[in-house]
């Protein structure tokens, strides 16, 4: 009787998961697609002028956002973490390298390594995916993403890939 009544409620709860977008699943291995939107807010901007040149300064910084996945499996939206150093020149160009910290709301989690270069108003760049938890363990994959610049805040257009050994996203 207890296990038909398991059976049962573990058939009921993954139905539900299933039909409300909450669990979705893939075979092993499958490579996943999606867009997202990642709205971010600077938490933390330090700068110091190199000297040499006018205008030319390095940043430390970190910001922490919100990220929506707009197309592909969906995602209730997820909790970002972003830190990093840049290179500015006066004329708005320059580069940046970071981490970031993506965290959804069943506690799994990755991180990426991002590399971009900033000019005319925008972040342009790529990612690569590592050290996934829970339902992101194994994680493999990255992004390219186009940010726009708005004071301390941004937003982030982001295509990535992702394959999972577990299957779900």
């Amino acid at each position: 009787m207890a296990k038909r009544l398991s059976f049962i409620t573990i058939t009921v709860v993954l139905f539900l998961g299933l039909s409300f977008g909450m669990v979705n699943l893939y075979s092993a291995g499958q490579t996943i697609k999606f867009h997202a939107q990642h709205i971010n807010v600077a938490t933390r901007f330090d700068t110091a002028e190199v000297g040499d040149e006018p205008g030319h300064t390095v940043a430390l910084f970190r910001a922490k956002g919100i990220g929506v996945r707009r197309a592909g499996p969906p995602e209730a939206p997820y909790k970002i973490e972003l830190w990093g150093t840049a290179d500015y020149r006066k004329d708005g160009t320059g580069t940046e390298h970071g981490y970031g910290k993506f965290t959804f709301s069943d506690g799994s989690s990755y991180y990426e390594e991002c590399n971009s270069k900033v000019g005319g108003g925008h972040d342009i760049g790529t990612a690569v995916y590592f050290g996934g938890t829970g339902r992101f363990a194994g994680i493999e994959g990255g992004s390219k993403f186009d940010g726009v610049l708005m004071g301390d805040r941004f937003i982030y257009e982001v295509d990535g890939t992702m394959e999972l050994p577990w299957g779900m996203v």
